[in-house]
């Protein structure tokens, strides 16, 4: 039984731990800002055990050479199938999942409001409707797993 516990532990303990080299983050925020990138890139590397599924949070809290982050990079460039990709597909939740923005670390929907009100109109019309989208139950069908 011991033996199993250990075996258990160490197979679920491995791909939580995958490292984000500065090569992949490179590639991640390139791939935040381009359109339809983000969700192919990292579905390579999940399929690859170079990335672990729930490495979300820590995915969008990435630093990038310019000084933004990924999720900066998808809110500023408007890419709505990336941030979708990264919310859905990853399992985040808007107030659950914590982010990196600027030195702090805050719920994803705040962090989500916050470069909405740095934003120009575009953003900030972007952010509305995003955080509109994602709390309708049709669009996000997380919020039905996490109800129930």
């Amino acid at each position: 039984m011991r033996y199993l516990s250990f075996v258990l532990f160490a197979v679920l303990a491995l791909p939580a731990h995958a490292q984000i080299s500065s090569g992949m983050s490179e590639r991640l925020c390139l791939a935040a800002s381009q359109e339809s990138a983000f969700g192919a890139l990292v579905d390579d590397l999940i399929e690859s055990d170079e990335l672990a599924l729930t490495s979300g949070e820590q995915v969008l809290s990435l630093s990038c050479q310019d000084g933004s982050s990924v999720l900066e990079k998808m809110v500023l460039a408007r890419q709505a199938e990336n941030l979708e990709y990264a919310v859905i597909d990853l399992g985040l939740n808007l107030t659950a999942s914590r982010v990196a923005l600027h030195g702090q670390t805050l719920p994803l929907k705040e962090a989500l409001q916050r470069l909405g009100e740095q934003g120009d109109s575009d953003v900030q019309d972007f952010v509305q409707s995003y955080l509109s989208d994602l709390s309708d139950e049709d669009f996000n069908p997380n919020l039905r797993v996490s109800l129930n």
